[in-house]
């Protein structure tokens, strides 16, 4: 429990989480405002035009979880330190995901609020939550193995950005397992989301406990 209470408390301070996150809300607000004029106005945004801010918004998340993870790598990092205190290298890894779920829960709930209540497409709400904090939780998972904080922003954002789109231009049938699928349909690609996040997860949990700190 003082473990636990130390992660989130760690998170909590750090002022990089709560600046990405004010700024990830912003930005979303700002697209909702964009996506809904346009609507208004009769271009046609799909059948679930509330989500499309989200699909860039999303970024923001995964920075989220990369800055969670990799702050305790940097230079004068707290790994060390953490480690000396909770030796159990994989209840550790444990807690600290419980620790970021629990931050990232309440941010995911208000952007995805913001985009599907004012799109009128509620129902949608507890998804696009869901998906917002895994995006989270794979974003550290992935800065956990890295290591560093700019590797994993540009491994993850060209994956979501530049190799998702253009591997759904050349085949629809593969984009279907792609991490951010559920973002854009998230009735097909629920299932996508919660197998990268559990398996990158996994493989953060096992480099965790056989390497160095």
């Amino acid at each position: 429990m003082n473990t636990a209470r130390a992660e989130l408390r760690k998170l909590l301070t750090l002022p990089s989480l709560r600046l990405t996150a004010l700024l990830t809300w912003t930005a979303n607000l700002l697209l909702t405002y964009v996506y809904a004029s346009a609507e208004f106005h009769g271009e046609s945004l799909g059948e679930v035009a509330a989500l499309a801010p989200l699909g860039y918004t999303q970024a923001g998340f995964l920075v989220l979880g990369v800055l969670a993870a990799a702050s305790e790598y940097q230079e004068g990092g707290q790994i060390s330190t953490t480690l000396l205190a909770m030796p159990r290298r994989l209840p550790l890894q444990a807690v600290k995901a419980v620790a970021l779920t629990v931050v990232a829960l309440p941010v995911a709930a208000v952007t995805a609020a913001t985009s599907t209540l004012a799109g009128g497409a509620g129902t949608w709400m507890p998804a696009a939550t869901a998906y917002l904090t895994l995006t989270t939780l794979l974003g550290a998972a992935v800065a956990s193995v890295v290591r560093r904080a700019v590797p994993a922003v540009v491994l993850l954002l060209g994956l979501y950005f530049i190799a998702g789109p253009l591997l759904r231009a050349r085949s629809c049938t593969n984009a279907a397992y792609l991490p951010d699928t559920a973002a854009l349909d998230p009735t097909r690609g629920a299932a996508a989301t919660v197998t990268w996040t559990l398996s990158v997860l996994t493989l953060a949990a096992v480099t965790f406990r056989r390497r160095d700190a």
